[in-house]
């Protein structure tokens, strides 16, 4: 089997394969399995750079050493042996002024300074929903981002569908948990804006009047998942996913390094 490893230290754990698991091959291009060694932030850039292959995330842990290093050996015993399964994901597609995004986790309206105030209106399957927003943005989350952003702002998350959470809303306005057809268009009223995708530094640029179409992408994301004894070592969505502040693995309170 043929693995691409992402991460900020990826030599350790490409050293470690080498050394206890020679049965893989580590390669640069056409991976069979992309292994992101480290957090969320990892999955979501190795999603970018090869959309649609299965991924396994190993956490890598620097207060929570022991479960990175447990983790390695179980997730790699259990890939060679073939014990895991492939589940589709539902991602994003955000379009505006003739570019676009794909996004894993959420899809983000925005003003593009973090003290400015974006003015909105949001429409929902091309009807009006309320008046127009006044806030710091509008997040629309797929499930598996539910407990990133939009948990955030919400206090909640969901298991199916597109969620639209409105970040410091002025105006009162519900947050909403609707069907994954579902097709949203944001008209920026007062700019300017941005649309932007996980955590992508590419960036569409809006001015006032512009809009931008957030909807369901052709493509799916492949995640592994292993057997349900294992379930700690699968990449946690949803009502599996621990608090913040406990390791995701063991689910004990982080300690001081």
């Amino acid at each position: 089997m043929r693995l691409r490893i992402f991460g900020l230290e990826r030599q350790k754990l490409m050293d470690f394969i080498q050394e206890h698991h020679p049965e893989f091959e580590i390669v640069e291009s056409d991976p069979d399995v992309v292994v992101c060694f480290g957090g969320d932030g990892t999955l979501l850039f190795g999603e970018r750079q090869f959309p649609g292959i299965p991924k396994i995330m190993i956490r890598n842990s620097q207060v929570c050493a022991n479960c990175a290093e447990l983790g390695k050996d179980v997730v790699l015993r259990l890939l060679h042996e073939g014990r895991y399964t492939v589940v589709e994901h539902l991602k994003l597609e955000g379009h505006a002024n003739g570019q676009h995004l794909i996004a894993l986790n959420d899809i983000v309206v925005a003003h593009p300074q973090v003290n400015g105030t974006l003015r909105a209106k949001v429409r929902i399957n091309r009807r009006p929903y309320g008046d127009a927003i006044l806030g710091d943005g509008i997040v629309v989350s797929t499930p598996v981002g539910s407990t990133g952003y939009y948990q955030s702002i919400t206090r909640s998350h969901f298991q199916s569908g597109i969620g639209i959470a409105f970040n410091n809303a002025v105006n009162i306005v519900s947050h909403l948990v609707l069907d994954e057809n579902t097709h949203l268009e944001v008209e920026v009223i007062r700019g300017p804006g941005v649309v932007a995708a996980d955590n992508d530094e590419t960036q569409i640029p809006l001015e006032t009047g512009d809009h931008a179409e957030i909807y369901r992408s052709a493509e799916k994301a492949r995640l592994i998942r292993f057997p349900e004894e294992y379930a700690r070592f699968h990449i946690q969505t949803g009502t599996e996913r621990v608090p913040l502040g406990f390791c995701q693995t063991c689910h004990q309170p982080y300690q001081n390094a």
